[in-house]
C-alpha cells in the first residue's frame, strides 16, 4: 500500500460483547457495557470529559473473497490481560473481529479515490 492509499471499511460495533440496539430516551442507541469488553478503556481529562477507546489490531488477510485487505479485531492489550489474569480462552472471547478493511487506492495527481462499493467495503 502506496502511501497515497487509505483503508476504507466498516466495524460492526453490535458485535462487540453484551452490544445491544435500544431505544433510550426516545433515541435509537448502541449499548456496550465496558465491563464486559477489557478492550474499551474509560477515562476523563483533566477538564472532566470522559473519552472512551476501543483498542484494536487490524491484520492483512490476503485472498479474502469479499476483496478485503485487513480486517479489524477487538484487542485486550498485555496490561489489561494481566491485569484482569485473562486466560486464552477469556482472551480470544473478548477479541471478536469486528470488520474489515480493504485499500481505497488514490488514482492521478489530483488525488481522487475509488474503492468499489461507495466505502469499498464487502461483507464480513
Amino acid at each position: 500500500m502506496s502511501q497515497n492509499n487509505s483503508l476504507v471499511g466498516q466495524v460492526d460495533l453490535l458485535s462487540l460483547l453484551g452490544a445491544s440496539y435500544l431505544n433510550v430516551n426516545g433515541k435509537d442507541s448502541i449499548v456496550i457495557p465496558t465491563g464486559d469488553n477489557p478492550s474499551i478503556f474509560v477515562s476523563t481529562t483533566k477538564n472532566g470529559t470522559q473519552k472512551a477507546y476501543l483498542d484494536i489490531v487490524i491484520r492483512e488477510c490476503p485472498n479474502n473473497q469479499f476483496g478485503n485487505t485487513h480486517f479489524v479485531k477487538a484487542s485486550v492489550g498485555k496490561s489489561n490481560r494481566e491485569r484482569l489474569n485473562l486466560s486464552r480462552e477469556d482472551v480470544n472471547r473478548c477479541s471478536p473481529i469486528i470488520g474489515n478493511l480493504r485499500v481505497m487506492e488514490s488514482s492521478g495527481q489530483n488525488g481522487s479515490q475509488s474503492a468499489e462499493g461507495g466505502n469499498g467495503f464487502k461483507g464480513f
